[in-house]
């Protein structure tokens, strides 16, 4: 059956890339300096909490799965996959679910250290869970896009930074899109990562600047399968 031959896949990832003593404490040192950073700097982590759980969980999935992605297509790896009795959207569904276990697990840790500095309760726990989820895949299925776009895997990190660091900005992930121009909100509302931040807002603070949490979730699920569809048509080209 294909889900049991993605999770035969997903197996052999973790076991490979997750569950080593690296990849452990990358997961746990990475959100913990994130958190004190901004604690530190800003003190009213409530209101910031949201913002870093969901860059937490971008640079967790896209770092790991473009980690992963670099270093089996340099190895030449990835063909010795690719040969096996499997889809091409099997291998897909299999690399964004590992990396979408790695950011749930490093969107947990960070949201363990924001409460020690966070004032007010978390308001819906099952729902923040649910938009932590969609967000990792998003993001998981965005960054293997992206390593399998580029001609030279050694060039995937630089153009997930070029991705990357704009979004921390155009998403109200660190001030809120409330306090920019309408043009700038207009950016904010093509930027993928201001949906995973408005869902993830609502659910620990109870309110929303710009996105309605309905639209922020069936967002991310499009976003989630327009590239894994991506990706599984860009694998077929390269292979």
């Amino acid at each position: 059956m294909p889900a049991l031959k993605v999770l035969a896949i997903a197996e052999k990832e973790l076991k490979e890339y997750v569950l080593k003593p690296g990849s452990v404490s990358w997961g746990i040192i990475f959100p913990l300096v994130f958190t004190l950073a901004f604690a530190v700097r800003f003190g009213d982590v409530d209101h910031l909490a949201p913002g870093l759980l969901a860059i937490s969980v971008l640079f967790g999935t896209t770092s790991f799965v473009s980690s992963s992605v670099i270093f089996e297509r340099r190895l030449r790896t990835f063909e010795r996959l690719l040969v096996a009795p499997v889809s091409y959207l099997t291998v897909v569904l299999a690399k964004v679910l590992v990396g979408s276990i790695f950011g749930i697990f490093v969107g947990l840790v960070s949201l363990l250290f924001l409460r020690l500095f966070m004032v007010y309760p978390i308001w819906n726990v099952p729902l923040l869970i649910v938009f932590l989820i969609l967000s990792a895949m998003a993001f998981s299925a965005l960054g293997l896009y992206v390593s399998l776009a580029v001609e030279n895997p050694i060039n995937a990190m630089t153009w997930l930074n070029l991705i990357r660091l704009p979004m921390m900005f155009t998403s109200g992930a660190i001030v809120s899109l409330l306090l920019f121009p309408h043009w700038f909100i207009a950016v904010g509302l093509i930027t993928p990562m201001t949906y995973a931040v408005e869902g993830l807002r609502f659910a620990m603070l109870h309110y929303y600047d710009v996105v309605n949490p309905l639209y922020s979730l069936l967002v991310l699920l499009l976003l989630a399968m327009a590239f894994i569809y991506l990706s599984t048509a860009k694998l077929e080209n390269l292979y």
